[in-house]
């Protein structure tokens, strides 16, 4: 197991992602950040002037656009360098300046859709009309016009785009907290050796064989988030209250109706995620004892949820994971094979390994004309190549989305956004199971398939309770405490987990300070929601069913030109159905009972 963390100028530039891809240089960047601040003041020329022609209204959309453009990849340069080095204040400082561009540009374009929406429906009309370059932004005008109660006057929308910077500082801070200063003691094994423990390293950790430096290990993480729960805990209602405030001042009647309805997805959906976990919760409970039994053990702990069942361990580098993943993605086409080889090998789209004070987890990241970039850890094994597959599937989409669709349509919604990722994992999962009858390399891809599901069909679907909890607790005028957030958590763990696990109040109750996902507003049950679109794409996709394929491949150039349950229907799934979340668990079962097959025979 590779516990070494290299410090960041030590580590090998082939095992970086290329960054001058996007700018050459720190001075480049710089220039830049210069043309947008001296751009900034020309665009007060257009208010109160979109209504003159639809040729004016044209030249607003592609100047406002051109300079989000270039924020945006100034945002990605500056948060791609500190994610990887978060102890590095030059970087740091990099960030927090394109976050305040990033606001002044955002108050600087406030006033435009008030402005459009103070127009009655038959000017707006006869202006889109007599322009034809405005006709791609028919989607945009239709999404704007059913915001329109919660599109405030332009002097407040302007106010509420200066408050974005503040509103923020919990996601920052926590972001420096947990992957910067926060420190961990060392683990020992069962021979007394140590080994560093770090956002990083810690899965490694977890998956070790030996079961002392498991329980350390996990005591270690969950006592280095405890050692600082009430920082974590202001952080996190600082957080909570920044969701409330937007939402009261957009007047939406809470912060979960917020979120669904900008995205336009209705509550069904979200509450389908939560019943279905709570219906199927004996699976959990069935798959615990499995693991219990094979383990040996009277009862499971928090070091022991992925502790190996595959007692063969084998290195998987992350060459052959790319090979694996292109031999799994290959009925989409030898096209999108050639394009993900490429980024892997060729063009740097990934920062490999971890190193000291890089950012904890995994992601795709990457703006409109810049390349898809993923951030992981990678450490040898099965489970990295099933992440690097997942991550690779949000690069994939976003390739296809900026390449194909224009600029206000690049982006994708978060809804949609688990479906691409789960994908890759689902299809790659299946190529192998179908290649490689080794027992034991089959229980190791269960495993793997099984940490997939655990964390979007079992974690996932209880920090959304626990989120609805928090947030609904301050719309109530409520405190949130850390032992109370904690007691909360520890709670619904409780449930999902039954008898077979040993729950620790503290340490397990903690595990709402280690997600950063937690500051993103009600996008963990969109996790879930993902995992089951996807599971059921990819059954006709392995299979070879032409039609599916096309489907999908449309899907994955939508972009945002469809709100995301029509983008889903394109693919071919009705997410406001039961019946997509109820697949997905029966995806679950097959899984639970192969791998109690090959551990009982």
């Amino acid at each position: 197991m590779a516990v070494t963390l290299l410090r960041r100028a030590a580590v090998v530039r082939e095992h970086t992602w290329d960054l001058e891809s996007i700018f050459a240089s720190d001075a480049d960047w710089e220039q830049a950040f210069a043309n947008v601040e001296a751009a900034l003041p020309d665009l007060a020329r257009y208010r109160g002037c979109l209504a003159e022609s639809g040729t004016v209204l044209l030249e607003w959309f592609n100047a406002s656009e051109a300079l989000v453009q270039i924020v945006n990849k100034l945002s990605v340069y500056a948060r791609l360098g500190f994610d990887v080095e978060t102890t590095n204040q030059a970087q740091g400082a990099l960030v927090g300046r394109t976050q305040g561009l990033g606001a002044r540009l955002m108050a600087a374009l406030s006033f435009a859709e008030p402005e459009l929406l103070a127009l009655p429906q038959a000017t707006l009309d006869a202006l889109i009309a007599s322009e034809a370059g405005l006709a791609i932004y028919a989607h945009y005008f239709d999404n704007l016009g059913r915001q329109r109660e919660h599109v405030r006057a332009a002097e407040v929308e302007e106010l509420l785009a200066q408050v974005g910077e503040p509103l923020g500082t919990p996601y920052n801070a926590y972001g420096v907290l947990a992957d910067g200063d926060l420190r961990f003691a060392a683990a020992r094994d069962s021979a007394g050796s140590e080994y560093p423990v770090a956002r990083g390293l810690i899965d490694a950790l977890l998956q070790s064989p030996d079961r002392t430096l498991r329980q350390s290990g996990w005591e270690s993480y969950a006592d280095g988030f405890l050692s600082v729960k009430n920082t974590m805990a202001a952080l996190m209602a600082g957080n909570v209250r920044s969701n409330v405030f937007r939402a009261r001042a957009r007047n939406y009647p809470s912060a979960l109706d917020a979120s669904l309805e900008t995205a336009n997805v209705p509550l069904a959906v979200y509450e389908n995620v939560l019943d279905a976990y709570d219906r199927h919760r004996p699976l959990w409970h069935r798959y615990w004892d499995i693991r219990r039994r094979a383990l040996g053990l009277d009862h499971l702990t928090g070091g022991d949820i992925f502790a190996p069942l595959d007692t063969d361990e084998r290195d998987v580098p992350f060459e052959q994971s790319v090979e694996w993943i292109c031999a799994g993605m290959a009925p989409l086409g030898a096209d999108y094979v050639d394009t993900m080889r490429r980024g892997l090998l060729e063009e740097r789209w990934v920062d490999i390994y971890p190193n000291a004070g890089k950012r904890n987890g995994a992601y795709s990241s990457g703006t409109y004309g810049t390349r898809p970039f993923i951030l992981m850890s990678y450490n040898e094994g099965i489970r990295s190549m099933s992440t690097l597959a997942h991550e690779l599937g949000h690069s994939m989409h976003s390739y296809y989305s900026r390449r194909d669709q224009p600029f206000i349509y690049s982006r994708y919604t978060l809804f949609v956004a688990e479906v691409a990722s789960n994908f890759n994992q689902a299809l790659v999962r299946s190529y192998l199971l179908n290649h490689n009858s080794d027992r034991q390399f089959q229980i190791g891809l269960i495993e793997e398939a099984m940490g997939n599901f655990h964390r979007y069909l079992f974690v996932m679907p209880i920090l959304a309770k626990y989120e609805r909890a928090v947030h609904e607790q301050v719309e109530r005028g409520q405190a949130l405490t850390a032992d109370g957030m904690s007691k909360l958590l520890a709670d619904l763990l409780k449930a999902g987990y039954g008898t077979a696990v040993a729950i620790n109040e503290q340490r397990d109750g903690i595990t709402w300070a280690q997600f950063q996902h937690m500051y993103m507003n009600f996008y963990v049950y969109q996790y879930a929601s993902g995992i089951a679109a996807a599971n059921a794409l990819a059954v006709p996709i392995a299979a070879g069913d032409t039609a599916a394929i096309a489907r999908y491949r449309k899907f994955l150039s939508s972009g945002g030109s469809l709100y995301p349950l029509d983008a889903l229907h394109v693919a071919g799934i009705d997410m406001t159905s039961p019946a997509a979340m109820d697949r997905a668990f029966g995806v679950l079962e097959g899984f639970i009972d192969r791998l109690d097959t090959l551990i009982t025979g």
